[in-house]
């Protein structure tokens, strides 16, 4: 009964981990980053991850230039960037300092308004450019390996090589 009991309250504690920030709740399209090139939406209310290649200030605004990535059902970014990955601008009003946002996972909200083409060396690559109304930066995880995940003692604590300090905060958002 005890054990029962035990994986009872593993399961929901750790299920709490998966709940989406609310922060990043609410309806948005399901359309991507790529199909939103093959179709030339707009208007469409998003919410994309992805990692970000790197923060360009401009007179009125930043802009990130952000590589999508798959998503945990959480919404935080997988850390593993696709061969043939989309890539999308994220610009928001106003100067964001770069350092904060430069090779962080994030998840964006905002509104499709525009295309437009830039370079990537020497690639003419279209983005879809976005209205941020939120960038959700997520807070950096341990990575866990299989070795240290099988030699965890459970007798002692089963959540002492986890950490869901993340679940009433598990980023910030810009």
């Amino acid at each position: 009964m005890k054990a029962l009991n035990l994986y009872f309250f593993s399961f929901i504690f750790l299920s709490g981990c998966t709940s989406i920030p609310k922060v990043i709740q609410g309806d948005f399209s399901s359309i991507t980053p790529l199909q939103s090139k093959n179709k030339h939406l707009l208007n469409e209310n998003i919410r994309w991850s992805g990692f970000v290649v790197q923060t360009i200030n401009h007179k009125d605004k930043t802009c990130f230039e952000v590589v999508e990535t798959e998503t945990y059902r959480d919404l935080r970014p997988k850390r593993v960037v696709p061969k043939n990955g989309s890539r999308f601008l994220a610009c928001k009003e106003g100067f964001l300092e770069p350092h904060a946002f430069n090779k962080r996972m994030v998840t964006i909200t905002g509104k499709l308004v525009a295309y437009t083409e830039q370079k990537i060396g020497e690639y003419n690559y279209e983005y879809p450019v976005i209205k941020t109304n939120l960038i959700y930066i997520w807070r950096k995880t341990p990575r866990y390996n299989s070795i240290n995940y099988n030699r965890m003692n459970f007798a002692h604590s089963p959540f002492t090589s986890f950490s869901c300090s993340y679940v009433s905060l598990p980023g910030y958002c810009y």
